[in-house]
């Protein structure tokens, strides 16, 4: 009994000194924060308003996209200043080089304005309303998809070809872009009249033939009776097939943020709304947008030389910087770097560009603006003059050069002196010499 009651007091202290996770299942780590990543292979977020980028995936990859040429079609149609109230007549030619027909079902003979053309490109993903444009606007399809490419470049899209103005695809086309070049047609089209407005109908009316007709849009980003619906997105194009792949870019507004989305899937329409929906949500949830430095706000002051009304300038931004920011980041995580100067002589004038703030965070940049004297300083003329003087006096080459004038003045006086003396002395003993040749 004794040798029961040892074992089981042994086993007991043992049991009390060894670790817990000895008789309990290992704790598995907390998981990391998972990257965020989306199943379309191309996809870009960027902030409309500063142009700062949220996430890109294979953002410089080029690939086929049907949807940009009628979105550059209505920017080249904006941009032409053209009135859009304006009718045309749709002709044999125009509809002859349209492959597929949209819901609009224009066809040659109807008469649209320009204004209804757009409709049609927005919401319908209209063909022939894209060649009605481009007829008009050039003359000819070829024309205007030089002026489509031309336009493309002034606007940044350096890797984006278009071969045709309806995004009509064959195993030929060579017509290519970049998530990176979508997003940066697709930003310039937002500061344009009408495009993002006309994008945003679920359904729309048209008058053709001075009778109206309803149209409706194939985003369902932007119908509400759609189970992709999200209100708070703005719809701004699709297009796409088992094919081509399913392109989706769309503007998502929050408060004062505009972010713009784009994303292309090849597996299914489905996954393409499912990564649209969990883009824009990160984007404003996981992003913010503050402002980092007000226009006019003090950010440092600096000494002045000879100032007289006072030693010190401060200085202000000269405009307000502000970005999208992941709402984690604390203000504190800012990195603000100043050029500026150690410090300034007076006069300064208000206004005056004296440096510069440039704000970032983990090695990006989001904004720079310049710093400016706040106020108006005069200069001190006598602390001026006096220091001037007393700088004069304690520089030491001055020093140096005065002591070697002396020496050289020195010098030469006595070099001078004794040449003198000298000379003298001969002029002496020639006066004593003829003093004693002369007769008695």
């Amino acid at each position: 009994m004794k040798k029961t009651v040892s074992v089981i007091i042994i086993i007991a202290l043992i049991a009390a000194f060894l670790p817990i996770s000895t008789f309990c299942d290992e704790t598995e780590p907390a998981e990391e924060n998972a990257v965020f990543d989306v199943t379309s292979p191309f996809a870009a977020i960027v902030n409309a308003d500063t142009g700062t980028e949220l996430f890109a995936k294979n953002a410089d990859t080029p690939f086929f996209c049907a949807f940009l040429p009628r979105i550059m079609t209505c920017i080249l149609l904006v941009e032409s200043g053209l009135d859009l109230s304006t009718v045309i007549t749709l002709s044999k030619e125009m509809m002859a080089v349209s492959h597929d027909k949209s819901s609009a079902n224009l066809v040659s003979g109807n008469k649209i304005s320009l204004y209804d053309l757009m409709k049609c490109i927005l919401v319908a993903n209209s063909q022939e309303a894209c060649i009605a444009v481009a007829v008009t606007l050039a003359g000819d399809v070829s024309e205007f998809i030089v002026q489509m490419n031309k336009r493309a470049r002034e606007l940044g899209a350096e890797s984006t070809v278009f071969t045709n103005v309806t995004g009509q695809y064959s195993s030929a086309t060579k017509q290519t872009t970049t998530a990176h070049d979508v997003v940066k047609i697709c930003m310039h089209a937002l500061n344009l009249e009408y495009i993002e407005d006309l994008s945003n109908y679920r359904y729309v009316d048209i008058t053709v033939n001075n009778s109206k007709k309803s149209i409706y849009t194939h985003n369902s980003l932007v119908d509400r009776n759609s189970s992709y619906y999200i209100k708070k997105a703005s719809g701004l194009a699709i297009s796409g097939n088992n094919t081509t792949g399913y392109a989706l870019v769309s503007v998502a507004v929050d408060k004062a943020m505009r972010i713009v989305c784009f994303a292309l899937n090849y597996e299914s329409v489905s996954n393409l709304y499912a990564d649209l929906s969990s883009m824009i949500n990160f984007s404003l949830t996981e992003y913010a947008y503050r402002t980092l430095i007000q226009k006019n706000a003090p950010v440092i002051e600096i000494p002045v030389v000879f100032g007289k009304e006072r030693d010190t300038v401060t200085l202000v931004a000269s405009s307000t910087v502000s970005a999208s920011l992941p709402s984690s980041v604390p203000d504190s995580k800012i990195v603000a770097d100043k050029n500026i100067p150690d410090k300034v002589d007076a006069p300064i004038a208000k206004g005056t560009v004296l440096g510069s703030v440039t704000y970032s965070y983990d090695g990006r940049v989001y904004g720079t603006t310049e710093l400016i004297a706040q106020s108006d300083i005069s200069l001190d003329v006598i602390e001026s003059y006096s220091a001037a003087i007393n700088g004069f006096f304690s520089n030491k080459y001055i020093w140096a050069a005065i002591i070697t004038v002396v020496f050289v003045v020195i010098f030469y006086s006595t070099v001078l002196y004794i040449k003198n003396r000298k000379k003298m002395r001969r002029e002496e003993s020639n006066k004593r010499n003829r003093i004693t040749k002369m007769p008695r």
